[in-house]
């Protein structure tokens, strides 16, 4: 039993950070389950790749002892339904075929699997099989040419590794934010200052960590599945609907603030109805008309957000993928303004709002209410998703690396 609990309390604190694995173990002894059963909380363990010695045998980088382009990217503990892990598999396997071959992974510590076999079944059968190989623990990093970190925990690691010529930082958040000021927040905030060149997703980070941290930086933009994400014909409904990206276990989405600003829109307009997807919202008191999406099959969304007359996505931080993908439904859609969520649709493709109630609920009224002027952004911005490619971003990257002295 403590061992099945000590696997419990790392697999949360590597999703959801040590303090978040700490409230749930003592939620666990609250019921009845006394801390000493579940096992000491290690936090030497968790931080090992802090306290951790370099790695590697400082050997010089050369075609003759490496594959050229041969790139190796830590990760932490993985599952399904993890988009910064989509994102990742996704460019390693284009930049595999943009002639970057050699494509392996470490999922570094802690993490839930019995061997590297396990692992990378799991990898395949949730992301597909690109040949992409597999390991575990940082200490299988193997020498290689480019050498990336992703969330910040595997950036210590990365920063100690001494047989690779490149050190590189893939970079989806400023995920600082994800904490508060504490621990969590300065060890990842330290993480921009161990010298990687950064990749980030979109410009705005680029900047801020340029700017604020002396990073050298590129960006790639975001773009969408079109094969997937495209309008499907909508089907005649007396209701009308918003979507709302609700994500009450990710803070930083600001479930709360929506729903204050939703319930206003509803009061004020009977014929409207919500949907709710992204998290089940079925233990939350909500005194409107709305449907419990939960968590849904990708296939499906298409044809939800089509249904929709227009989407509602809140972020503190950096955008999510969710708004370009519904943009490609035809969907249209209302954001909070900042330059956070601001950099990938420009004014006049979609209804920007202010982090507040009433903000947030007008701006879903004036979506709602000038038919002729939403058709018009919803138009424009599903021509800017249709524009991008996947593809095209990993080419930029994919220049970019062949370019780094």
């Amino acid at each position: 039993m403590m061992l099945s609990n000590l696997r419990r309390f790392r697999a949360v604190a590597a999703r959801d950070g040590i303090r978040a694995a700490t409230r749930k173990a003592l939620g666990r002894a609250a019921k009845g389950i006394p801390i000493a059963l579940q096992g000491k909380i290690d936090v030497f363990h968790h931080y090992e790749a802090l306290l951790g010695e370099e790695q590697g045998l400082g050997i010089k980088i050369t075609s003759e002892n490496v594959p050229v382009g041969s790139m190796t990217w830590l990760v932490p503990d993985f599952n399904a339904s993890s988009g910064g892990h989509i994102n990742i598999l996704r460019f390693m396997a284009l930049l595999k075929e943009n002639g970057f071959s050699d494509q392996r992974l470490v999922v570094v510590e802690p993490h839930r699997w019995g061997s590297s076999a396990e692992a990378q079944a799991a990898l395949n059968a949730a992301f597909g099989d690109n040949g992409i190989v597999v390991s575990l623990g940082a200490r299988s990093i193997e020498p290689c040419q480019y050498l990336v970190a992703t969330g910040w925990q595997t950036a210590y690691w990365v920063s100690k590794y001494k047989d690779v010529s490149k050190k590189l930082y893939f970079v989806q958040d400023f995920e600082p934010d994800f904490y508060a000021h504490g621990t969590e927040y300065v060890l990842a905030e330290n993480t921009y200052k161990l010298g990687l060149i950064g990749i980030t997703a979109g410009g705005w980070l680029a900047d801020k960590l340029q700017d604020e941290y002396g990073m050298k930086t590129m960006s790639f933009s975001f773009a969408c599945d079109l094969e997937l994400y495209r309008p499907h014909p909508k089907r005649p409904s007396k209701t009308r609907h918003i979507f709302f990206y609700a994500r009450p276990v990710t803070p930083r989405r600001c479930f709360e603030l929506g729903l204050l600003a939703l319930k206003k829109v509803c009061d004020q307009m009977p014929d409207v109805a919500v949907i709710f997807a992204g998290w089940d919202v079925g233990g939350y008191e909500i005194p409107f008309h709305h449907l419990n999406g939960g968590t849904l099959p990708v296939s499906t969304l298409p044809d939800l957000y089509s249904q929709c007359d227009v989407g509602l996505i809140l972020s503190s931080t950096n955008l999510s993928l969710l708004p370009l993908e519904m943009a490609a439904c035809g969907c249209p859609l209302v954001i909070n303004r900042g330059a956070h969520a601001s950099w990938l649709l420009p004014e006049g493709e979609v209804y920007y709002c202010d982090m507040d109630v009433d903000s947030i609920a007008a701006k879903l009224v004036e979506a709602l209410e000038e038919t002729e002027e939403t058709r018009k952004r919803a138009s424009l911005a599903l021509e800017r998703a249709q524009s991008g490619s996947w593809k095209a971003e990993a080419e930029k990257i994919s220049v970019f690396l062949r370019e780094i002295e």
